[in-house]
């Protein structure tokens, strides 16, 4: 059975992904290789690795085929908020209902869509 080892981001400015995924998200920087081009960063799941890019991209969402990364809350409106308080852009006002639970879509600095996630408890 194959299994996620690592979940790869492109992104155009190593440190504001960095500071991005780290400072607001809460992932930890692991190790930077290749002069910095590459950085891994640790967290509850697979290591996400970041690697410099030279375009950022604006993928439209959703509609269009892409890997999303998606981040776990507990509480969703709370986490937003604290979110939004830290600048992060969001692609909602407010949390959007799906057949698990509610998710708020938002953009890393590269324009990458991630969703914040809260799934129905049963």
């Amino acid at each position: 059975m194959a299994s996620v080892c690592v979940i790869g981001i492109y992104v155009d400015d190593i440190d504001k992904a960095v500071e991005f995924y780290c400072e607001k998200l809460g992932f930890k920087e692991a190790e930077r290789y290749d002069d910095g081009c590459i950085v891994r960063l640790e967290n509850e799941g697979p290591p996400v690795i970041l690697e410099k890019v030279e375009e950022a991209s604006k993928i439209e969402y959703p509609g269009f085929s892409q890997v999303v990364l998606g981040v776990e809350t507990d509480d969703i409106e709370k986490t937003s908020e604290e979110l939004r308080a830290k600048g992060v852009e969001f692609l909602h006002d407010k949390p959007q209902a799906f057949v698990a639970g509610h998710v708020m879509a938002m953009r890393d600095p590269s324009g990458n869509v991630l969703e914040l996630l809260q799934f129905k408890k049963e």
